[in-house]
C-alpha cells in the first residue's frame, strides 16, 4: 500500500489527473453496465406491462359499455337468446326421437302389415280387430317456478291394435313369428291364449300391440 502511495506521489500532476480520469471512467462504465442498464430495462418492461394492462382495461370498459347499450336498446335480449337456445335444444330432441323411432312401423302401415301377414296363414280366422290412438305426453324439463315454458312439450301418439284370432296352436305361433320377422318394430303389450270347448284346433289368441309416432294419424279398422 505504501509503495502505491509513493508511486502516486512520484507521478507528475498531469499524470495524476490522467490516472484519476481513467479510474473515474472505469467506475462510470461499471455503473452503467452493472446497475444503470439493467435498471433501465426493468423500468421499460414495467412501463410496457402497465401500458398493456391499461389497454386491456380500456377494452373491457368498451365491451361493458357496448353490452349496456344493447341491453338499453333491447331489454328482452337475454330472454330472446334463452328462447333461441331452448328452441335449438327442442329441435335436437325431435331429431333424436325421429332417428330412434325410424324403425317403428307407421300407424297407417301397422294395420296393413298385420292383415297381409294374416292372409298367409290360411288356417287362422280374424275374429275381431280394434284400434285406438291417443297422445302420450313426454314429461317436459322442470322449469323455475313462476316462469313460462319456452317451448311446447314433445308429444308422442300411441297407436294401438287389438287382434283376436282363432286357429290352431302352430298356426298362431307361425303368425307371431312372421310378425316378429317382418323387419318392423312393434311394441307388444299383451298376449292372451285360450283353449275353449272346441279344442286346441279352435283356440283363440288376443294380441295387444302398439306403435309410437309424433303424428296423430289414426290406425283405423
Amino acid at each position: 500500500m505504501n509503495k502505491l502511495i509513493q508511486h502516486w506521489q512520484a507521478l507528475a500532476p498531469r499524470e495524476q489527473w490522467l490516472t484519476y480520469g481513467v479510474g473515474l471512467s472505469l467506475l462510470i462504465m461499471l455503473y452503467v453496465l452493472l446497475i444503470a442498464e439493467p435498471l433501465g430495462l426493468r423500468i421499460a418492461a414495467e412501463t410496457s406491462r402497465q401500458q398493456a394492462a391499461h389497454t386491456r382495461l380500456l377494452a373491457a370498459e368498451s365491451s361493458l359499455l357496448e353490452i349496456q347499450a344493447k341491453l338499453a336498446a333491447d331489454p328482452n335480449l337475454s330472454y330472446r337468446r334463452a328462447l333461441v337456445a331452448a328452441q335449438v335444444s327442442h329441435d335436437e330432441l325431435l331429431q333424436r326421437i325421429d332417428l330412434e323411432t325410424s324403425t317403428l312401423v307407421s300407424p297407417t302401415r301397422m294395420k296393413g302389415l298385420l292383415q297381409d301377414l294374416l292372409r298367409n296363414q290360411t288356417q287362422l280366422k280374424l275374429v275381431a280387430l280394434e284400434s285406438s290412438s291417443g297422445p302420450l305426453a313426454v314429461p317436459a324439463a322442470a322449469t323455475a317456478e313462476g316462469k313460462e315454458q319456452k317451448t311446447p312439450p314433445v308429444v308422442f301418439y300411441r297407436h294401438g291394435l287389438r287382434l283376436t284370432l282363432e286357429g290352431g296352436y302352430f298356426d298362431l305361433l307361425a303368425y307371431l313369428n312372421a310378425v316378429q320377422a317382418s323387419g318392423w318394430r312393434l311394441h307388444w303389450d299383451s298376449l292372451n291364449y285360450e283353449v275353449g270347448e272346441e279344442g286346441a284346433g279352435r283356440a283363440r289368441v288376443t294380441l295387444d300391440l302398439h306403435t309410437l309416432s309424433r303424428d296423430a294419424g289414426w290406425v283405423g279398422v
